[in-house]
């Protein structure tokens, strides 16, 4: 009670306030319209000069009516759907009157609001986004929004007519999923808008799960398989979202395999089989590989072959045979074809499974479709052994294959050939090398190398006398073959010999020849050291040169250079060039130095000459000569002494 005093004192000041302010109003509605939950009281207020002449009059029931100094207030009970207007009446008097009028409209807030979606949408696929609003009044006042996450992504507002009760009101929307769109809530609501007051309900969120799975599973496996073996199969599927809901199976024939899931980068999920093949019947079979993810799947599907390797039976009509001779060789394949299904992509159900061939050598000779081949070559190859190989491959597939090889030894007579034995062997002095000549044959040739009865061959050569031509032999029991090779030294050049065509000294405007000659192997070639500004003429290989006319400039020391691969040696000469008059002198001197020689040879002579006469002579008179005549006399044994020249 306390509160509605207090409102209907607030009322009357405001309405003061108006009548007040607004002379020429003599009444007036508080509200031009008011919005009332449906079954509700609510008081209706004016402003009026003389609140005893002042009705309210309404077809909706008056529970209360109060009066203050200048203004009315009435609390009705809103039971009606339709639109009341309640008018308040000043009565002026002589029938006139003044009205102001408030419209009460009754609402009603839904007693729910639903939505209908999909909690897992498919990527790239529409959808419709249904939303009821139930139990809702005035429809004219409604919107329906529809929201992802916090935006509103479609909206409708309702007009009139006006519909007298509570109905309930419906919104369809088609929206297609996206990525985006994976955790993302969706809810509907319900907008009344009464004037300046908002009423909003909204339904329950809808959190919803794209997924998408666009793509065929890709399949890895080899596409023969041997059997009895096991081999990995891999099935990836790319782009799938969300991945780990991916489900991936595989099937070869009608057999389920196990299959190992794991996610990849970008989306991509991976299974891995292991297939353990035992079939007892072979041929085409299929490998299937499907992905699940939801609602969706795909299928991919290929062609795996299981074989068995071909077992070949290989055998020659001989093991050892002479150059130029016949061989037969005979080949089976010891599989059974029927084993086999037939193959449906083959037109001919008779087709043959398996296919031979024969190589001699390392070189396909013969081939043919079917179990068995046979085939006969010649022995032509100066080889020791030759291999003869037989080969069985799968016709639908070549490189499945199985081999068998026998091994033909070939007997021939000894031939040399340059590269066991060279026409020429060359070795350098002093270095050690072991002199080698062989020759090809089967069985093994025995070669000997002879000169002048000495044998070379694997023997170590040094020195320059071991050159020369020898005879080599080679010998086994299908015959005999001889060939000569020469055996040259290489050797550094020797100490050059350096002659003059005159004596070593010469007069000026003389020529002079100098020749040089050094032994070595490969030839020397020469060179020469000579004086500075000293002019001469060189023969083509250098080995000799001309002093046309000689000069002091000629005068000094010439050296010889010779050179090979081997090494080098030089040699020196020295030159005097003289002027005319200095040769003069030098006769002069000459001639009389011949002249004192041949006297100091006489002179010898002569004394060797006395010096070698003999016999007994008397020098008593001598000595007597050379004594004085007095004295004494000499003793006979002195008189007598002789001598002997």
């Amino acid at each position: 009670m306390r509160t509605c005093h207090s409102l209907l004192a607030l009322f009357t000041v405001i309405l003061a306030y108006q009548v007040q302010s607004q002379d020429l109003m003599e009444v007036k509605a508080l509200s031009s319209h008011l919005f009332v939950p449906y079954g509700e009281d609510v008081w209706v207020n004016c402003s009026t000069t003389f609140a005893n002449e002042t009705v309210y009059k309404s077809r909706l029931k008056k529970n209360e009516t109060q009066r203050g100094p200048n203004w009315l207030a009435v609390k009705v009970h809103v039971d009606d759907w339709e639109n009341s207007t309640l008018y308040c009446i000043l009565d002026k008097g002589n029938n006139q009157h003044i009205l102001s009028p408030t419209i009460v409209m009754a609402y009603a807030l839904p007693s729910n609001v639903t939505i209908d979606l999909p909690t897992k949408l498919e990527e790239e696929t529409q959808y419709k986004i249904s939303c009821k609003v139930y139990d809702v009044a005035p429809l004219e006042y409604l919107t329906i929004n529809i929201t992802r996450g916090e935006d509103v992504i479609d909206s409708k507002s309702f007009e009139g007519p006006h519909v007298a009760n509570k109905t309930t009101a419906s919104h369809i929307y088609y929206y297609t999923a996206g990525r985006s769109d994976n955790s993302m809530n969706f809810s509907c609501e319900a907008i009344l808008q009464l004037g300046p007051l908002t009423k909003t309900v909204k339904s329950s969120n809808i959190t919803v799960q794209t997924y998408s799975l666009q793509e065929k599973p890709i399949i890895t496996v080899q596409k023969w398989i041997e059997n009895g073996t096991s081999v990995t199969a891999k099935c990836s599927v790319a782009n799938g979202f969300p991945p780990e809901d991916v489900d991936l199976n595989m099937l070869i024939g009608d057999t389920k395999v196990d299959v190992n899931t794991v996610q990849k980068g970008g989306g991509t999920v991976e299974g891995t089989a292991q297939l353990n093949i035992t079939y007892i019947k072979l041929g085409r079979k299929d490998l299937t590989c499907e992905s699940h993810l939801f609602t969706l799947s795909t299928r991919n599907a290929m062609d795996v072959f299981i074989y068995e390797l071909p077992t070949v039976s290989f055998a020659l009509s001989r093991d050892i045979v002479d150059l130029e001779e016949n061989v037969t060789a005979e080949c089976n394949v010891t599989n059974n074809p029927e084993t086999y299904d037939p193959d449906p992509e083959t037109s001919d159900p008779d087709a043959e499974t398996y296919g031979l061939f024969i190589s001699v050598d390392g070189k396909e000779e013969k081939m043919e479709q079917g179990s068995m081949i046979t085939h006969t070559f010649t022995a032509s190859r100066r080889t020791r052994s030759l291999d003869i190989m037989c080969t069985a491959y799968m016709i639908a597939n070549k490189n499945i294959s199985n081999s068998s090889t026998q091994t033909l030894e070939v007997q021939y007579p000894p031939e040399f050939s340059e590269s066991l034995c060279p026409s020429t062997f060359v070795f350098v002095e002093g270095k050690k090398k072991i002199f080698s000549c062989d020759a090809s044959g089967n069985p093994t040739p025995t070669v000997e190398c002879n000169a002048d009865g000495n044998s070379i061959n694997g023997v170590a050569v040094r020195t320059r006398d071991m050159s020369g031509i020898y005879t080599c032999q080679a010998k086994n029991q299908k015959g005999i073959v001889v060939k000569i090779v020469t055996v040259t030294a290489e050797y550094a050049p020797m100490s050059p010999t350096v002659t003059i065509s005159t004596n070593v000294t010469i007069r000026t405007g003389n020529s002079l020849n100098i020749t040089c000659h050094s032994d070595g192997f490969p030839a020397p070639m020469y060179s020469w050291r000579i004086p500075n500004d000293a002019e001469v003429t060189y023969s083509p290989d250098k080995s000799s040169m001309i002093i046309h006319t000689a000069a002091r400039t000629h005068n000094g020391t010439y050296t010889c250079v010779t050179k090979n691969v081997h090494g080098q040696s030089e040699a020196m000469q020295e030159v005097t060039i003289v002027s005319d008059i200095i040769n003069i002198a030098v006769i002069v001197c000459s001639v009389v130095g011949l002249l004192v020689s041949l006297v100091i040879v006489f002179l010898v002579c002569h004394y060797f000459w006395k010096k070698n006469r003999k016999g007994v002579y008397n020098l008593l008179g001598i000595e007597r000569r050379q004594s004085p005549q007095k004295g004494k006399i000499k003793s006979e044994s002195s008189v007598n002494k002789t001598s002997s020249v």
